[in-house]
């Protein structure tokens, strides 16, 4: 059985901690893309996600992120 991550956790180096789920984001596959580039020291380009709320948007740039993973809670 494959396990689908369905959270990443983003902390930023002012030390804030977000977690993103699945099925709060349009996008979330640009976000795990952007993860496994960002975690391997490959450039990332700044990348803004859709949320589902209206109006509600996230973006990240790789010079504020201290550390981005997957997490299973």
């Amino acid at each position: 059985m494959i396990k689908i991550n369905n959270k990443i956790k983003i902390t930023f180096k002012n030390g804030f901690v977000r977690i993103i789920e699945r099925d709060n984001i349009r996008n979330f596959n640009s976000l795990v893309d952007w993860l496994e580039k960002f975690n391997k020291g490959e450039e990332v380009p700044f990348l803004t996600m859709s949320g589902r709320d209206l109006g509600s948007a996230i973006a990240i740039n790789k010079n504020n992120v201290k550390s981005i993973e997957f997490i299973n809670k």
